[in-house]
């Protein structure tokens, strides 16, 4: 069936069930319904809809009591008069879908009215016809971005020099992150002795760092990896000279997330960045998120942890819930958080996580970063 491509939305605290339906049925106009609590989000909406070249009208509906909400229908059923429209009743509370839909019905000569059903990534169709529609994957990033009220600033997957060093090293990633277990305490060693060579409160890198002992087994080869892709100089001993900054923030846990960039660049999810930073419209503090990931219209911030889990069970919970709280800003309810550790974490830590809504994968679970993200992927 074809629909009219003048939509009516009523603005919420979540607005991509709003974004979702004008987006994949192509509408050209957008009436945002803006009551005095939800003014932020029709800016947000209005931005995020304007940037995918759709004409947006912002109109104040006064909520405050029934006969307020009556004559705030019954005028704007009068404003947009009988031309054909949809009519998008997800947001808003009862009375106002009840009384909006009642009087547009008399007026509008063709009127559709839908339903966003989120949860079930579909549209429902109560008029003309009872009908659904499957939901199309037609969000990315800076569309999920801009609904909340942020933007994108930066991310790594538009710096060519970082991806090309990232692929001249991706055996050696691949090879910590597949057999991340194996490793264990000596991925803490070596955050250590790079955090020391980057000594970010001094002013100088310092490249020379001693072991506390000579590696020896599967430490020893990984060494040896680094040695022969030049990232490192290491003499067999317990002396470890890191070749540049740049390869010691690699060995800080750089590597992770360029594991995860490794990755996703084989599935290839609809939309997704690493090292994105992002920033609100309404203040200037910038947030950085490991990686983020969009598929089927929801964001999924990653976050990547190398070191420091389960020593100190305040920080560990700091550390989740502050991933929890950037996930829900920058990506609203349906967003999902995920935790990658190349450390064990504790089961009472993995409890806390579950109640921020925050999945972890750690230690031998890293090497099942691709099966969960298909799993994700799928639903």
């Amino acid at each position: 069936m074809n629909r009219p491509s003048r939509h009516l939305c009523i603005a919420t605290g979540q607005n991509l069930a709003n974004l979702i339906p004008a987006l994949q049925l192509s509408a050209s106009e957008v009436f945002i319904l803006e009551t005095p609590a939800m003014r932020d989000a029709a800016v947000n909406l209005k931005r995020a809809l304007e940037a995918r070249d759709i004409a947006v009208r912002r109109m104040p509906f006064d909520d405050t009591s029934p006969e307020t909400i009556k004559a705030s229908a019954e005028g704007v059923a009068m404003e947009l008069g009988v031309e054909p429209l949809v009519f998008n009743a997800t947001g808003g509370h009862k009375l106002m879908t009840l009384a909006l839909a009642e009087n547009l019905e008399e007026l509008a000569d063709d009127l559709h009215l839908v339903y966003a059903e989120t949860r079930r990534d579909r549209l429902d169709w109560l008029k003309p016809l009872p009908s659904i529609d499957p939901m199309r994957d037609v969000l990315g990033i800076d569309d999920i971005l801009r609904a909340q009220g942020y933007r994108r600033t930066s991310d790594g997957n538009q710096d060519g020099f970082w991806q090309a060093d990232a692929d001249s090293r991706a055996s050696l990633t691949r090879k910590m992150g597949d057999e991340a277990e194996r490793y264990d305490k000596f991925f803490g060693t070596l955050n250590r002795l790079a955090d020391f060579a980057l000594n970010e409160d001094g002013d100088r890198f310092q490249p020379r760092q001693s072991l506390d002992y000579a590696p020896g087994g599967r430490n020893a080869e990984l060494l040896d990896d680094a040695r022969r892709l030049g990232l490192i100089q290491w003499n067999n001993d317990t002396d470890i000279v890191f070749a540049s900054r740049e390869a010691a923030a690699y060995f800080r846990g750089g590597w992770l997330e360029e594991y995860v960039w490794y990755k996703l660049r084989g599935i290839r999810p609809h939309d997704w960045a690493v090292n994105l930073k992002t920033q609100s419209y309404a203040a200037q503090v910038e947030n950085e998120c490991d990686a983020a990931v969009v598929h089927r219209n929801r964001l999924l911030v990653i976050e990547c942890k190398t070191s420091g889990f389960g020593k100190n069970e305040m920080r560990d919970v700091g550390y989740i819930y502050k991933l929890a709280q950037l996930a829900d800003q920058i990506g609203g309810t349906m967003s999902q958080k995920l935790l990658l550790s190349a450390r064990p974490i504790h089961d009472d830590i993995r409890q806390r996580a579950k109640e921020y809504r925050v999945d972890i994968l750690a230690a031998h679970e890293v090497r099942r970063f691709v099966e969960y993200i298909k799993c994700w992927m799928q639903g």
